[in-house]
């Protein structure tokens, strides 16, 4: 049997690995290049959740200084309305130390939305913040920071001495 050359060509570059490395690289490159994506993300991810949760602590803070400690009458200094109003009080503290925020958001936050709530009673409150959070391009997230305090405490009475 004869062999055209045809023939030869095709069975000679069977047994080549040339390209072999670049094919390789390629592979290992995209699943490298993935996996720093994702840790990007769930970074940008933490440090979000982090923050919600520090503002929700100053806001709830600010809400429960501002209801249990009366205002002399007369001051500048009362940003919150008088009792039985905490929950506007919440609300404006949470859009105060969070920028941007939308306290009539109904539903899920969109992706880059923030929003805010709250909701009080005479003896607690309860306040959240929620951000949407687009994971890798792919997933859609809430991420949430949420704090219950209680209100309309009295201070405590410092003892006299006789």
């Amino acid at each position: 049997m004869t062999k055209t050359a045809a023939t030869r060509r095709k069975w000679g570059l069977r047994g080549s690995e040339s390209g072999a490395t670049a094919v390789e690289a390629a592979l290992v490159m995209s699943a490298f290049l993935g996996i720093l994506l994702a840790i990007v993300d769930f970074g940008q991810a933490f440090f979000i959740w982090n923050t919600l949760q520090l503002v929700v602590g100053q806001a709830s803070r600010d809400v429960i200084v501002q209801t249990s400690i009366p205002n002399p009458p007369g001051s500048a200094s009362a940003t919150c309305p008088p009792a039985g109003s905490a929950t506007s009080c919440a609300k404006s503290a949470l859009t105060t130390r969070l920028p941007g925020a939308s306290s009539s958001c109904t539903g899920a936050p969109t992706s880059g939305q923030y929003c805010v709530d709250a909701s009080c009673t005479a003896v607690r409150c309860s306040l959240s913040a929620v951000f949407g959070f687009n994971f890798v391009g792919l997933y859609t997230s809430t991420l949430t920071g949420q704090i219950t305090v209680p209100i309309g405490l009295l201070p405590d009475k410092v003892p006299t001495s006789q």
